[in-house]
C-alpha cells in the first residue's frame, strides 16, 4: 500500500468531517427530523440486506465457535482432571 494514498485517504476523511460537522451546525435537524431519517436508514436497509434479526453473521458465528471451543478445552480438562 502506498503511503500517499493513506495520507490522501486521511485528509479526504478530515475535509468530509468538517463539512458534516457545519452542514450540521447550520442545518440542525429537530428529533422528531432526526428519528424519521433514521427510521428511514433502517427500511432501507431491511429492503437491500433483510431483517436484520434474520440475516447470517459470519463474525457472530465465528465468535459462537471461539467461545464453544474455549469451552470445550475447559471442560475437557476439568473432567480430565478429577
Amino acid at each position: 500500500m502506498d503511503p500517499s494514498d493513506i495520507r490522501r485517504w486521511a485528509e479526504n476523511h478530515a475535509v468530509v468531517a468538517a463539512r458534516e460537522l457545519r452542514e450540521m451546525r447550520l442545518n440542525p435537524l429537530s428529533s422528531s427530523e432526526a428519528f424519521k431519517a433514521a427510521m428511514s436508514l433502517l427500511v432501507f436497509d431491511e429492503a437491500c440486506n433483510g431483517s436484520p434479526f434474520e440475516r447470517e453473521d459470519p463474525i457472530e458465528a465465528r465468535e459462537d465457535r471461539e467461545v464453544w471451543d474455549a469451552w470445550a478445552k475447559l471442560r475437557a480438562r476439568w473432567t480430565s482432571g478429577r
